[in-house]
């Protein structure tokens, strides 16, 4: 269990590390951070977090980065947080993006996907359940990512987005199965996708004229902007309920 500090410190590393790609030192802490705390003293939280499975020390490095179970704890305060702010600007793109579709469900999703790729630079594949009319999008997006400048994976991601189809049975059950939530996220191995463990998914069901379901996959690096793509997918969620007059 992490205290308050510890906590704020993982979220401050995590932050600057989704910014910034590269490992955060104590010394780059003491330098940008809110703390009024020695180096010292910020080096043995640091050292805390790594030895309770949040942090790790890259041996290139003196810095450390953030695990897949830091992410977990990070996005797990995030959904639980219902005011994560989006600017008005983006709400508006997303707005203008759905209210000049019309009513046709495999339209609808293109431009969602369309919209959220270029607002989140990550793959975005939507579907409609029960249905193969999947739209993909946004691959090239991801060579912006430090990440993605290894082939292998370049690689595994190209086959996922190639091979989406096939593969999204493997997640399904995720998406529309026990788990209730409008948005599901998958970390690192949380995922069950092949050749997925060191990014991260999220699954985002809404809802579609004529009573259908639709679903959208959002595929970027472990490293993506979680903040952004739950404001993102929780905007889409509103805007379609708004056109399809839910409440």
């Amino acid at each position: 269990m992490l205290n308050q500090r510890q906590e704020k410190l993982l979220n401050i590393i995590i932050d600057n590390y989704i910014k910034t790609a590269e490992p955060v030192s104590s010394k780059a802490l003491v330098k940008s951070g809110p703390f009024r705390l020695s180096s010292a003293t910020i080096r043995h939280e640091m050292r805390v977090l790594e030895e309770a499975g949040y942090l790790a020390h890259l041996h290139t490095s003196s810095g450390r980065v953030p695990t897949g179970k830091a992410y977990r704890l990070y996005v797990d305060n995030l959904m639980a947080d219902p005011g994560i702010y989006v600017p008005e600007a983006t709400k508006k793109k997303i707005h203008k993006a759905i209210s000049d579709t019309g009513e046709n469900s495999e339209e609808l999703n293109r431009v969602v996907a369309n919209i959220v790729s270029v607002l989140s630079d990550n793959i975005v594949v939507t579907n409609v359940k029960d249905s193969n009319n999947f739209y993909k999008t946004g691959f090239s997006g991801l060579f912006e990512f430090p990440e993605f400048r290894e082939f292998n994976r370049v690689f595994n991601v190209a086959s996922v987005f190639d091979h989406f189809e096939k593969m999204f049975s493997q997640i399904e059950n995720e998406l529309f199965g026990i788990n209730s939530s409008d948005i599901t996220i998958l970390i690192g191995n949380e995922s069950q996708i092949k050749n997925m463990k060191e990014e991260a998914v999220i699954l985002v069901r809404y809802p579609l004229p004529d009573r259908k379901v639709g679903s959208m996959t959002i595929i970027g690096p472990m490293r993506m902007d979680y903040e952004k793509n739950i404001g993102l997918a929780r905007c889409v969620i509103d805007e379609l309920k708004n056109k399809l007059k839910i409440t």
